[in-house]
């Protein structure tokens, strides 16, 4: 399902098998010129329909983050939601979703965030993510979660966010990275 011109590897640190793995690879349907000219957008909907791939998923991010005194699960608008709330099950920790503005229903707490077109790009915009203002307790262990790291614009947004309301992020994880954008740079200071 993937184009030849496109390399994934998966980074399951042992939590999967190479079948698996290569299930997952083969689950990512690569659209080209999507949603503009030029963009190479990485289409998650087969994986998401395929159990074992979306299970494999599941799996290595539970393996990899078991150990690391997780105490919640933070899940990006919208497709981080699919993979961060099967985590914060298997890790037994809650699951906070982080919302696009006028979306939650109770009182929310929210930051306000610059957009990029990569490292070294011009800021061209601004977006802002929101939380209920009860859904981290101050102290709390946060893995981040969402499906796709570009430019590392709204990652590093949740990231202010969970530090906002005095938690720590343990790390950020996504399903696919796109390299080229260089977004794994904006949020390093994030990961402990």
């Amino acid at each position: 399902m993937s184009t030849a011109a496109t390399k994934f590897k998966v980074n399951a640190e042992g939590g999967i098998s190479d079948e698996v793995c290569a299930e997952i690879v083969d689950s990512i349907r690569v659209v080209p010129n999507f949603p503009k000219p030029n963009l190479q957008f990485k289409d998650m909907s087969l994986l998401l329909a395929n159990p074992i791939a979306f299970g494999g998923v599941i799996d290595a991010l539970v393996a990899k983050y078991a150990k690391r005194d997780i105490t919640a699960v933070v899940g990006i608008e919208c497709r981080g939601f699919c993979f961060a709330a099967p985590v914060a099950i298997a890790l037994k920790v809650p699951f906070v979703p982080l919302r696009k503005p006028g979306k939650l229903p109770s009182k929310s707490i929210g930051v306000d965030f610059k957009q990029s077109a990569g490292k070294g790009a011009a800021y061209f915009g601004k977006d802002r993510l929101e939380m209920h203002e009860d859904g981290l307790k101050p102290g709390s262990r946060v893995l981040i979660i969402d499906d796709m790291l570009g430019t590392g614009s709204t990652m590093y947004g949740a990231c202010e966010l969970v530090t906002k309301v005095n938690a720590t992020v343990v790390e950020c994880a996504c399903i696919v990275e796109v390299k080229e954008l260089a977004g794994r740079e904006r949020v390093k200071k994030y990961q402990n």
